[in-house]
C-alpha cells in the first residue's frame, strides 16, 4: 500500500498535479461572452449538457463543436460567441455539471462503513466515472481541461470523504490522530492510478474493494 500511494502522489507528474493542484484561477475559467445581447442561460444549459453527452459517448478528441451544436439544435457560431475554443466548452461543461454531494447531503447511518455506502449510491448516480474515461487521453495535454477535471472529478470527492471522516470522527469511530486529508484522498488517488496508469476499469466492485480493504481499515486502526 505505501509503494502504491508513493507512485500515485510522488510519481508520475499528472496524477500528482491532479490531487494537489490549485483551485481554478480567473486566468484559467473559459470566458464569458461580451457585451452585447444577454446570453440565454437556458441555451447555455442545453449546449454544455450535450458537450458532456458527447464527451462520455465519443472522448474529447470524438467531440467536436460541429457535432455539440447538431446535438443542441444551434449554430456553430453560437458555440463560439460563448466559448472561444472546443477546451473552454468541455472544461465549462465539467464545471458546471451537476455537483458532488457533499457531507451534509449523506444520510447519517451511524457508521462510516454505512456513510461510505450511501456515498457510493450518491455518485453512481451521476455520469463522473464516464466522464473520467472520455476525458483521460486530453488532460494529460491540456492544463485548462486538467484543472476542471480535477475540481469537479478529483477534489469534489476528496472534501466529500473529508467530511463523511470528520463525521465518524465525531462518533469515535476514527481515532483522533488520524489525518483525515490523507485519508480522503486514497480513494481519488487510487481511481486515477488505475484509469490514467493503468488504465484499467473503475467499477462499482472496485470502488467496494477500496472502500472495505483498503480506506476503512486505515481510518479506523489504532494510532
Amino acid at each position: 500500500m505505501g509503494v502504491l500511494l508513493e507512485v500515485v502522489v510522488g510519481g508520475p507528474n499528472l496524477i500528482q498535479n491532479l490531487l494537489v493542484s490549485e483551485p481554478m484561477s480567473s486566468e484559467s475559467i473559459p470566458r464569458a461572452a461580451g457585451p452585447g445581447r444577454p446570453r440565454d442561460a437556458a441555451l447555455d444549459d442545453v449546449i454544455l449538457a450535450a458537450a458532456r453527452d458527447l464527451v462520455v459517448e465519443s472522448g474529447f478528441d470524438g467531440t467536436t463543436m460541429d457535432a455539440v451544436a447538431e446535438r443542441a439544435g444551434t449554430g456553430k457560431a453560437t458555440l463560439y460567441r460563448r466559448w472561444g475554443s472546443k477546451t473552454e466548452l468541455v472544461a465549462d461543461a465539467i464545471s458546471r455539471s451537476t455537483p458532488t454531494p457533499v457531507a451534509d447531503d449523506i444520510p447519517d447511518t451511524g457508521s462510516l462503513r454505512g456513510d461510505l455506502d450511501e456515498a457510493h449510491r450518491a455518485l453512481h448516480r451521476s455520469r463522473d466515472q464516464e466522464l473520467v474515461s472520455g476525458l483521460v487521453s486530453e488532460v494529460q495535454r491540456d492544463p485548462v481541461l486538467a484543472k476542471a477535471f480535477h475540481e469537479r472529478l478529483v477534489a469534489s470527492k476528496t472534501r466529500l470523504l473529508r467530511g463523511l471522516l470528520e463525521r465518524a470522527r465525531q462518533r469515535g469511530e476514527v481515532p483522533e490522530g488520524h489525518d483525515l486529508e490523507l485519508l480522503a484522498s486514497i480513494v481519488p488517488a487510487m481511481v486515477m492510478y488505475r484509469k490514467m496508469i493503468t488504465g484499467g476499469s473503475v467499477d462499482d466492485d472496485y470502488i467496494r474493494r477500496i472502500t472495505s480493504e483498503v480506506l476503512l481499515p486505515l481510518a479506523t486502526r489504532p494510532v
